[in-house]
């Protein structure tokens, strides 16, 4: 966000308060940002703390991007509910592990709320951190901060769909109703085209289009596998990777924007041994393994980018400076967005989080569209965003009733035999004690 922030115009002299509990993780955050502010000769002020009310102090945008306890409590997340048969092909935003994140996260983030409500009243809160949806949901519900979640995964549909059909991402546009990590695409344009209309024709008949090269391979972090046997990737390879979702669009006309690994975990049928937990639907298991290898990762991009003497020009595919530089400037741009339902997802209750296209402008940060989730997949968004409010419950409250309910309703964790639902819920909340005062009440 650093870079992206120095690749803007409108924020380049920004003046960025970075606030951590960890001392020990802000001295490297700080080189960062000098090295990209002396090689980008741009104006950006940066400065650290550990002390919240120092952070907040004057601020006009509050970005939270966080974990409680990191892989220390990230471990009974994915570990427990694996030994109940649970296999979460990444585990932190829906399904056992999705809602054990939430009870650990919410507190935090909605004290972060409450120290705003004091000290930066009117300053937009910017959510990054999953579980996305829940933590809104109870900034929303518990202060009056204005609050937004931003995730890119819609961005991800952008270019899928334009490695299948050589259309710019920008001439993309979706109408979306959701939750984070599954945003339901009701409409697309392909520039002046019908974007359904067109995909259903490749997916009926892909005939030679499936032997056809794409117009770049697809970057490491995806983690696709390649079917074809030429050199070069081809859109028959696109369309093995993203199995899961094209079959509900072909089967019931809504399209999930989000990456397959993700829509797994709202759809349990996928995820069973049937299809090896998913794998034969080409859905990528992170894993603790996994999870460890993409912050290895991080560090070793770190590394690089303080070791180049060029910063990169090219957007992170991060949302922060889009939706901020709409903002400063008053230019609406769309993008995707987190917002409680004012009626953009009509078969969602009102107030519920929603993700959709929204405008972020002279006006703020707005919905777009209104649209109405049709099928079988509406009435699993209604299951799932039910499932996310009483997560927040259960944070709140401390109640493990909640949080056995929030499991119940969930369609992973509730596809489980009911005493080992409780079991499970039980086993988690125990492990993960330490992070969870409300519960010792």
């Amino acid at each position: 966000m650093l870079v992206d922030f120095a690749n803007t115009n409108s924020l380049a002299d920004a003046e960025i308060t970075l606030m951590d509990v960890a001392a020990d993780s802000l001295p490297v955050m700080l080189k960062a940002a000098d090295h990209v502010v002396s090689r980008r000769e741009v104006g950006l002020s940066v400065r650290a703390t550990t002390d919240l009310d120092d952070a907040l102090e004057g601020a006009e945008f509050v970005l939270t991007t966080l974990t409680v306890g990191g892989f220390s409590s990230m471990r009974h997340d994915i570990e427990i509910p694996a030994r109940y048969g649970v296999r979460q092909p990444v585990g932190d935003s829906v399904g056992p592990g999705g809602i054990s994140r939430s009870l650990r996260s919410i507190p935090v983030v909605v004290n972060i709320a409450r120290a705003m409500e004091r000290i930066c009243p009117d300053a937009l809160l910017i959510n990054v951190s999953n579980p996305l949806t829940a933590l809104c949901s109870a900034v929303t519900r518990e202060t009056s901060i204005s609050t937004v979640g931003l995730c890119n995964e819609l961005v991800g549909l952008s270019f899928v769909l334009s490695l299948l059909f050589d259309v710019p991402m920008p001439k993309i546009d979706p109408v979306v109703g959701g939750v984070n990590h599954l945003p339901l695409v009701t409409a697309l344009s392909l520039g002046e085209d019908d974007g359904f209309a067109a995909l259903r024709d490749l997916l009926e008949d892909p005939g030679d289009r499936a032997d056809e090269p794409i117009w770049v391979a697809p970057p490491d972090g995806m983690h696709w596998h390649k079917f074809s046997t030429g050199e070069h990737w081809t859109r028959g390879d696109v369309i093995a990777n993203c199995r899961l979702r094209f079959e509900l669009f072909s089967r019931f006309g809504v399209l999930p924007g989000a990456s397959d690994t993700h829509v797994a975990e709202f759809f349990p049928g996928f995820v069973t041994p049937a299809s090896d937990f998913g794998r034969e639907w080409s859905v990528h298991h992170y894993g603790m393994a996994g999870h460890m290898a993409d912050k290895l990762a991080d560090d070793e991009h770190l590394a690089e980018l303080l070791g180049s003497s060029s910063i990169p020009t090219h957007g992170s595919g991060e949302l922060v400076a889009n939706l901020l530089d709409g903002l400063v400037t008053g230019l609406g741009r769309p993008l995707p967005v987190n917002l409680p339902n004012t009626g953009q997802v009509t078969n969602l209750p009102a107030g519920v989080v929603v993700e959709c296209i929204g405008t972020s402008g002279a006006a703020g940060v707005v919905p777009r569209d209104v649209t109405t989730v049709p099928s079988v997949l509406g009435e699993c968004l209604r299951r799932v965003s039910a499932s996310q409010e009483l997560t927040v419950d259960a944070a709140l409250s401390g109640s493990r009733t909640a949080a056995l309910e929030a499991m119940l309703a969930d369609p992973m964790a509730g596809a489980l035999p009911y005493e080992h639902v409780v079991a499970m819920t039980d086993e988690l909340l125990a492990a993960t004690g330490a992070w969870l005062a409300q519960f010792r009440r």
